[in-house]
């Protein structure tokens, strides 16, 4: 006698994820699965019958013939009590002997379940997903050769419900984590229907450099080991997918983007750098966290994902754990891209040029040095300043080629000037952090000497603090390379905004630039004399160089000699000029202030 009560059974949590792997829920029709129930019902002669699944509330016909409606709540259904019985078919020759069954359930108006046989629908060992079912309007009962062939039926409809679950794994499943894929993340967003939520973008820094120090089996296992973790932080608050490698997409659901800051992030990055247990290693990897809200930053799934992607990557570019979307940097970004066809214009036309600015010895003031400075000549604008176009050039990886032209304009000005007779100056040009992490410096400062026959004399290199600094082992490496071929190297924009003190001893360098912003106040405000005291003595006692930067007034001049800085560059000795008036500069001779 069937129960009165629907009990659940004990396993199902996990009866109720291999029904959610189906992904067969409220999908609409399938001429397949309905077919199989219509040769149900005419094999055993029943006017009605279901592949029924039983989810957490309640019964669902996902395929019928011969019943009105869609679905009936769980605890009046036949079927929420036949899967407790897996392993055999539960038949009721009358529902009358069932005092607490309702024959009505389907409506008054439709023909009563006076009848009911319910093979299972096995997907795994345990409790049955659903049954294959059978009613009649009067009592009734199956010979054994309509039972046998419902059985039949019902294996089959079980052997092509695994098929579909594995073709879905294999094409809508990380294989490596089991964690949806983009297409499977995408349909869960769009069965959801959310009408807020937050989108975060989960990044593993370090897995490049755990992969080629520990082999890819400690990376694959770090990987896995991540997945596990945002399952446990998701479970019943958000959905997760495996979009790359190292890289995760979680949806939070009415959620804002205030309370999330608040209650979640710190939590979710709290526990994504705690240690990884690898292979008897104990390993810490780092994360990046890109947020966006939906639909505050984009009102499609494309398009808060495009948002949080744009967060992501403006916690990479300025190395901080998290960011959320900020709509002034992306507006920003998407001025860069709308400037890149015109920028790749002006990189096949040559409208990139070389502009100079001296650097001169502050006990002489004589010029030992020029900065390399790229002016855009546009044909309808004029000359742009950089400030118009270099951001550009960096966001769109356009400055990889730019910087190599600038290097071969370098030493070509440098020869032609040494050519003409003249002392020609050592040129320093500048290096972008996409110029680094690329690994291309070291081969384009190499095809740039070979220009000249290998004369390391021409060239210098300056990197800013904050391009090293991203990337401290790689820095090293490249930058020892680059004094392997003879090419000094200055720090540029020295004291912004990082332990400037505690890199430089580590850093392969020769020069240091003090910043413009110290050197401004430097002969009205005591403080910043004292700064930049501090930074000439660090570099002499570490045998380095000192160039000041922006250098405006005689009073500056003459505060950085008593200090026994090196060099100074700024207007007060000439504006960025191009290389013909250059050569006419260091024709003159003599000391320039």
């Amino acid at each position: 006698m069937l129960q009165p009560t629907a009990l659940l059974p004990a396993d199902e949590p996990e009866r109720l994820a291999a029904l959610r792997e189906l992904h067969l829920l409220d999908p609409g029709a399938d001429r397949d699965l309905q077919a199989l129930v219509q040769l149900a019902a005419q094999l055993c002669d029943a006017p009605m019958a279901a592949l029924t699944f039983v989810d957490a509330s309640r019964q669902w016909y996902q395929a019928r013939t011969g019943i009105p409606v869609q679905d009936v709540d769980r605890a009046s259904g036949l079927c929420a009590r036949a899967i407790l019985l897996p392993d055999r078919t539960v038949q009721v020759d009358d529902t009358a002997r069932l005092p607490w069954f309702d024959p009505f359930l389907h409506g008054p108006s439709a023909p009563p379940v006076r009848f009911y046989a319910g093979a299972p629908l096995q997907m795994r060992d345990g409790t049955a997903v659903g049954t294959l079912c059978v009613m009649d309007s009067v009592p009734r009962s199956l010979s054994a050769a309509q039972r046998a062939q419902l059985e039949t039926v019902a294996r089959a409809l079980g052997t092509q419900l695994k098929l579909r679950r594995e073709l879905r794994i294999a094409t809508q499943t990380d294989r490596l984590t089991g964690l949806p894929n983009w297409l499977h993340f995408e349909g869960q967003f769009e069965a959801a229907k959310p009408t807020r939520g937050v989108v975060c973008f989960v990044r593993l820094r370090a897995l490049n450099q755990i992969n080629s120090a520990h082999g890819f089996r400690a990376a694959d296992a770090m990987i896995t080991q991540a997945a596990t973790r945002l399952r446990t932080l998701a479970e019943g608050r958000a959905f997760i997918g495996r979009i790359k490698r190292g890289l995760f997409l979680l949806f939070f659901p009415d959620l804002d983007a205030n309370t999330f800051a608040r209650d979640h992030a710190p939590v979710l990055s709290a526990q994504m750098q705690a240690p990884y247990g690898l292979h008897n290693l104990t390993l810490v990897c780092p994360v990046h966290l890109g947020f966006a809200a939906f639909p505050d930053d984009g009102r499609t799934l494309d398009e808060v994902v495009n948002a949080a992607d744009a967060a992501l990557q403006l916690a990479i570019e300025r190395d901080e754990p998290a960011a959320f979307f900020d709509k002034s940097v992306d507006a920003a970004a998407s001025a860069h891209y709308r400037l890149e066809p015109q920028l790749r214009a002006a990189l096949e036309r040559n409208e990139f040029v070389n502009f100079y600015q001296p650097k001169v010895d502050l006990a002489t003031g004589r010029i030992v040095g020029v900065e390399a400075l790229i002016r855009w000549v546009h044909p309808e604008r004029g000359l742009v300043p950089p400030s118009d176009f270099v951001p550009a050039l960096e966001a769109t990886g356009l400055i990889r080629e730019v910087g190599r032209q600038i290097m071969l304009r370098a030493v070509a000005d440098w020869q032609r000037w040494q050519s003409a007779g003249l002392a020609a100056p050592r040129v320093a040009v500048n290096v972008a952090a996409a110029q680094l992490r690329h690994g291309e410096l070291v081969r384009h400062l190499g095809e740039a000497l070979s220009a000249i026959d290998g004369n390391a004399s021409a060239l210098a290199i300056e990197i800013t603090e904050s391009v090293l600094i991203s990337n401290m082992e790689q820095a090293i490496d490249v930058l020892t390379q680059v004094r392997a071929l003879g090419i000094p190297v200055a720090i540029d924009d020295f004291g912004t905004g990082y332990s400037s003190l505690a890199y430089i001893v580590t850093l392969p360098i020769d020069e240091v630039k003090i910043d413009r912003a110290f050197i401004r106040k430097i002969a009205v405000d005591a403080a910043y004399k004292g700064i930049v005291g501090t930074c000439v003595n660090l570099a002499r006692n570490l045998h380095l160089k000192v160039i000041a930067e922006g250098v405006e007034t005689r009073e500056q001049a003459r505060e950085l000699r008593a200090l026994r800085c090196d060099q100074a560059q700024g207007f007060l000795y000439s504006e960025p000029l191009p290389a013909d008036q250059l050569a006419m500069l260091l024709r003159r001779g003599g000391p320039l202030a």
